[in-house]
């Protein structure tokens, strides 16, 4: 873990800036997704998450879950492309646990994941770091989070 702009973050994670998701790579092509904890404050308190069916086809960008929050709802675009292979379910009766712990809340697993897709994600600490600057930066210049 490293601390970042007021933030905790696992370093040894793949993160889809654009969408504030974390990729945690189980295997060569099996992936775990879930919100960072930007993300997860961003939102605002999360109410409500419908999941994908396991076996469902999702392609990068495309909707993967449906959130309904404080300041969001909508869709959670994946960040990689893949085959469902397993949903956090405890996440539809408590999907507050995302707020209260983006790491340990994961969304869905996803098979087939392609390097390609793996490669348009920000890894590594010294850009983790530098997006997440930013990244934060923004959101309080916007008045998205707090000071």
């Amino acid at each position: 873990m490293i601390s970042v702009a007021g933030y905790e973050l696992d370093d040894g994670l793949a993160y889809d800036a654009e969408h504030n998701l974390w990729v945690q790579r189980l295997s060569a092509a099996v992936v775990r997704v879930g919100y960072d904890p930007l993300g997860a404050e961003a939102t605002g308190d999360i109410v409500a998450i419908s999941l994908p069916a396991v076996g469902s086809e999702v392609e990068s960008g495309a909707p993967l879950a449906t959130i309904e929050a404080a300041k969001f709802v909508g869709p959670l675009p994946a960040p990689v492309g893949g085959t469902v292979l397993a949903v956090n379910d405890a996440l539809v009766g408590l999907p507050g646990a995302i707020n209260a712990d983006p790491y340990g809340s994961w969304i869905v697993e996803l098979g087939g994941v392609s390097g390609e897709d793996m490669n348009g994600l920000v890894s590594g600490v010294e850009p983790v770091s530098r997006w997440f600057v930013d990244a934060v930066a923004r959101y309080r210049a916007q008045g998205v989070i707090a000071e």
